[in-house]
């Protein structure tokens, strides 16, 4: 499916990119929590890429990588942690708080493309399952990261968090954890895949889903692991990961954005849902095929078959009836003849 830059087209991407301006230039698009903040900005990335493509996906993702960066400087709501990587080293900063955003406009664009070409139904109840994993992964491990852990203060003053020794003893034993996490991730599969195929979303709908979740998640992994990669190393960083995670990368990403993200994949999802089955029920939006009810196809022509059978009968009848009629006033016509000549 290519997406043609018409007026329309160009009309559409404007306006995503006011929102974007407005979202990141005011504190409606941004809620601030601790040297995070969840923003708002993912859902008009995920609108274009279901209307606008890869390219218009890309081009509004780096519109907001843009303003993004220039938070750290104060221009709209301050961003303390991209103010201190400034300093630190102002071109990774750039890298950090761009690319990851122009990259998720450009997949989540490619994806909802790969959505609208999945021919079979259980396609779509399948990633629909696999997306329910994703999601419901990274709440069942925040949720084990805080119910299991405990802050203390540590020799410099600051508080740090530790892990309770059950925490400690399920982490070290990392085949347990591994089949604990599979067999999560499979169950959810599972339950994601009945609740959708349950409700009979439409292809649409699901096809936005996916992609309004894909943004929200992306983002945050590319955003991490660029956070991770240019400044891992540094002193602040590393403090970071030994008061949120004990020393583990992977446990300081969960307890530094797991409530953030799994909040940013709800909210994405649903009003990108809402917004891109809008904009196609407007035809402003191209989507996928729905796939034909046989059973409601055949019943449908079982009941015109049967209002056709009863039309001809109905127009049989009436057929009749125009001929026995004209049969009555002839034979009318000849009795008032009989009549005329027994007069005479």
């Amino acid at each position: 499916m290519k997406t043609k830059f018409n007026t329309r087209s160009m009309v559409l991407l404007g306006l995503l990119m006011a929102i974007v301006l407005l979202f990141s230039l005011t504190p409606i698009g941004t809620i601030p929590i601790g040297p995070l903040s969840i923003t708002l900005n993912i859902i008009p990335i995920a609108i274009a890429g279901i209307a606008l493509g890869p390219v218009g996906g890309l081009i509004v993702g780096t519109f907001f990588g843009l303003f993004s960066f220039l938070q750290c400087f104060g221009i709209g709501p301050l961003s303390a942690m991209g103010a201190t990587f400034v300093e630190i080293n102002p071109f990774f900063a750039f890298v950090q708080r761009v690319i990851p955003r122009a990259l998720d406009g450009l997949l989540v664009g490619f994806i909802y493309q790969g959505m609208t070409k999945l021919k079979a139904k259980r396609a779509y109840y399948a990633v629909a399952g696999l997306v329910t994993s994703f999601f419901g992964l990274a709440l069942f491990l925040s949720i084990m990261q805080f119910a299991f852990s405990h802050s203390v203060v540590g020799d410099d003053g600051k508080k740090v968090w530790v892990r309770d020794e059950a925490m400690e003893n399920l982490m070290s034993s990392k085949g347990l954890i591994i089949y604990i996490c599979i067999t999560v991730a499979l169950l959810l599969f599972c339950i994601g895949y009945l609740l959708v195929s349950g409700h009979k979303l439409t292809r649409m709908q699901v096809s936005c889903a996916v992609t309004g979740f894909c943004s929200a998640f992306l983002n945050t992994l590319f955003f991490m692991s660029a956070l991770v990669l240019l400044f891992g190393r540094t002193d602040y960083v590393k403090n970071l990961i030994d008061a949120k995670g004990n020393g583990n990368v992977l446990l300081f990403v969960i307890a530094f954005v797991g409530i953030n993200a799994l909040f940013e994949m709800v909210v994405s999802t649903v009003l990108t849902t809402a917004v891109g089955s809008a904009l196609h029920k407007a035809k402003l939006v191209e989507g996928p095929e729905e796939e034909v009810d046989v059973k409601a196809a055949e019943k449908a022509v079982k009941k015109a078959e049967k209002e056709l059978s009863e039309a001809k009968k109905a127009a049989k009848d009436s057929a009749k009836a125009e001929k026995a009629a004209e049969k009555a006033e002839k034979l009318a016509e000849e009795a008032a003849e009989n009549t005329d000549n027994t007069e005479e």
